[in-house]
């Protein structure tokens, strides 16, 4: 039916076509139409059409209307596909290009007949060149991860939730704070006034007022209905670091890099007394829910607990070995909860100062901490990219919310307990569901950024090596991780493949190259001669040498018989970022953070010429197969095609809008992948250099290969996905 209604509504006039698209699902479930409101609803082209011309909330709508009619199996069908557009609502809202994609990355995970036929009416979209998820890519939408908010353009420091539950506040190093609409995801409004990152925030128990914390070392309330700011409080002499407003709203309490604690009449907003005694940067604060205390997080690794009354200091709890981030008061006010830089979790009896109990589990510092309404459990944030869910009375780990591809800087919990929002240095904001108890096994990769990949000559294995110090080799025919080979003791930034397909050679972080056996996942040798990083790695067509580029300026050509070095190459004014070598194994290319590439003999070892044209570092480059021209990416954000025999750049390709950070070449030569630090793989047309296809990853795009079929792709991203991909179209 797709491409039947697809032409049918292409034919409508265009006030006809979008009055059916707003309101034929409507109708139909309005007159009970049934069968044809499913057909409406299950139809690939008919949603594609409704997303460009009314949007992804209409389409969120139309399910909402249909749910009810429909039997238990349709159900289940229909929500999964409107739980995929809720998830993907932030991407579809600017690109409504990327509908197949999405959906594709999040319904591989079902069997279900019913989005079985989904699937393959969405894999015969023809309409334009795409990227056809050939895995699960994304978050499924059977699990935890409710929606994804972006519109920060720095990375989020606090976020918080209205009393209702329905809106949230995030606080940015943008220097703005936005007000959210958690059930649309969609900012309401973008409060501004601070001139330097904004650390902290904390919202009125009315919910109609709101305060933050900024390195402009000032605190600002704010009127969140107009996103007026109410008035500036001054004081501190160095970043207002933590905030907190008292349960009657009449206070607030601030903490600062100055050490000093200080508390604010918000109705006059004068300070009404200071509070001295951490020796370093007071992190967090927290107010006793009757207002009469206050417990301080500091970088002096104590916590110190304050009658806010007369100002005096209470208690001292000690008990962390790092700097205290975090810190969280149970609703009956007798105990609290704090994070630290030394991974843990620690519960306190703040009659006694004595801790009850130490919760284990993260793998880098503990940034954030929120407690239920019912004070049973708590929610964590980490440095280690996850959330985790805790039994405050057992201590036991409940689940992990893994999701934000980098550090975790704040959580918050709704009133009704159900679900938390999150703010991470990853720019975004996400909303979890913490009712949920099963989660589908996602899909992934690695536990760290994947900055290589590549498949081995017969396009049935891919490797990808990663900041988590591994490899991996996984079969393309069925996604499936075969083997994970260890021995790098520091970052994986290339590798590359033998042309038999039996032997891979990785250059690491911890300066050595090492050779491994792809059948037995053993380690052959260790490559040692670099005195800093190994950035890049390229293997010769005939399987003789190997060069590596390197942070200590130098090329190496290795004899891959004998494990020998051959010879270095000096030249560049810096690392060396890229390498490749002709098909016929008689020039040498590499790309550097100089801003040029530089062509070599590999005989003699000579420079031939030097390729200028990059107004920043060269960090990716490929030879096309008849080696007369290379393709280059850069962190000017462009990629350059260039005719290695006069060395002039023969087009320059724009389209990403920040770095380009892996590119390969199809092996016909016409079309080329590039992978970017704006979450975007492009395919690229090298005859016109105009852009022919997109796909939207969840982070930054570190790594890309295209197969010896030239449909094939595989990258990888900087939260440790890998994406097995096939062009379409």
């Amino acid at each position: 039916m797709t491409q039947n209604l697809a032409n049918w509504l292409t034919e409508q006039l265009p006030e006809d076509r979008l009055h059916v698209l707003r309101h034929q699902p409507i109708y139909l479930a309005e007159i009970k139409d049934i069968k044809r409101l499913v057909d409406w609803l299950m139809d690939f082209g008919f949603l594609e059409q409704k997303l460009a011309n009314v949007g992804i909330a209409a389409i969120i709508d139309d399910y909402d209307l249909a749910l009810p009619l429909v039997s238990p199996g349709q159900q289940r069908v229909f929500q999964l596909i409107q739980k995929s557009l809720l998830m993907s609502s932030h991407i579809l809202e600017e690109n409504n290009d990327q509908l197949a994609e999405q959906l594709m990355g999040r319904l591989l995970y079902f069997s279900e007949e019913g989005i079985k036929g989904f699937i393959e009416q969405v894999k015969q979209y023809q309409q334009r060149s795409w990227f056809c998820p050939l895995f699960p890519c994304f978050d499924s939408p059977d699990g935890v991860l409710i929606r994804t908010l972006e519109g920060h353009e720095d990375s989020v420091n606090a976020v918080a939730i209205t009393p209702d539950g329905r809106a949230g506040v995030s606080a940015s190093g943008d220097t703005t704070l936005k007000l959210w609409n958690l059930k649309t995801g969609r900012v309401v409004r973008s409060l501004q006034g601070h001139t330097c990152r904004v650390l902290a925030l904390a919202i009125s128990p009315s919910g109609k007022r709101a305060i933050s914390g900024s390195y402009d070392n000032t605190i600002k309330m704010w009127d969140l209905r107009t996103g007026e700011e109410l008035r500036s409080l001054v004081g501190h002499g160095d970043w207002v670091t933590a905030v907190a407003i008292t349960p009657d709203g009449k206070r607030a309490l601030s903490g600062s890099k100055d050490t000093t604690i200080r508390l604010w009449d918000l109705v006059t907003g004068e300070e009404i007394r200071t509070f001295t005694g951490h020796g370093d940067l007071v992190a967090a604060v927290a107010i006793t829910p009757d207002g009469k205390r206050a417990l301080s997080a500091s970088f002096d690794k104590t916590l110190k607990l304050w009658d806010l009354q007369t100002g005096e200091e209470l208690r001292s709890l000690v008990g962390h070995e790092g700097s205290v981030w975090a810190v969280a008061i149970t609703p009956d006010g007798k105990r609290a909860l704090s994070g630290s830089f030394d991974q843990t979790l620690k519960l306190w009896d703040l009659q006694t100062g004595k801790e009850l109990r130490s919760f284990v589990g993260h793998e880098d510092s503990v940034n954030a901490v929120a407690i239920t309404p019912d004070g049973e459990r708590a929610l964590s944030g980490s440095f280690d990219k996850t959330l985790k869910l805790w039994d405050l009375q057992t201590g036991e780990e409940l689940r992990s919310f893994m999701g934000h591809c980098r550090w975790v800087w704040d959580v918050a919990i709704t009133p009704d307990g159900t679900q938390a929002l999150s703010g991470s240095f990853d720019q975004t904001l996400k909303l979890w569901d913490l009712g949920t108890e099963e989660e589908l096994d996602c899909f992934h990769g690695h536990s760290d950024a994947i900055s290589a990949v590549a498949i081995t000559p017969d396009d049935r294995f891919a490797l990808s090596g990663s900041y988590d110090e591994t490899l991996k080799l996984w079969d393309l025919q069925t996604g499936q991780e075969l083997r994970c080979l260890v021995g790098h003791s520091d970052w994986v930034r290339t590798v590359a493949i033998t042309p038999d397909g039996k032997r891979a050679l990785s250059g690491s972080e911890d300066t050595t190259l090492k050779l491994w056996d792809l059948e037995s996942g053993q380690e052959l040798y260790s490559l040692n001669g670099h005195t800093d990083p190994v950035r890049a790695v390229a293997i010769s067509c005939d399987g003789r040498w190997a060069l590596s580029g390197s942070e200590d300026n130098t090329l190496k050509l290795w004899d891959l018989t004998t494990l020998k070095e051959i010879r270095s190459f000096s030249g560049h004014d810096d690392s060396v970022s890229a390498v490749a070598i002709t098909p016929d194994g008689r020039w040498a290319l590499s790309g550097s953070e100089d801003n040029t590439l530089k062509l070599w003999d590999l005989q003699t070892g000579l420079e031939v010429r030097s390729l200028v044209g990059h107004r920043r570092w060269v960090d990716a480059l490929a030879i096309t197969p008849d080696g007369k021209q290379a393709l280059s990416g850069s962190f000017d954000d462009t990629l350059k095609l260039w005719d290695l025999l006069t060395g002039r750049e023969v087009r320059s390709l724009v389209g990403h809008r920040r770095s380009v950070n892996a590119v390969a070449i199809t092996p016909d030569a016409n079309r080329a992948v590039s992978g970017s630090f704006d979450d975007t793989l492009l395919l690229w047309d090298l005859n016109a250099g105009t852009v022919l296809a997109k796909f939207i990853t969840s982070s930054a795009v570190r790594s890309c290969a295209i197969a010896s079929d030239g449909r094939t792709v595989v990258a990888g991203d900087g939260g440790g996905q890998i994406y097995f991909l096939t062009i379409k179209g």
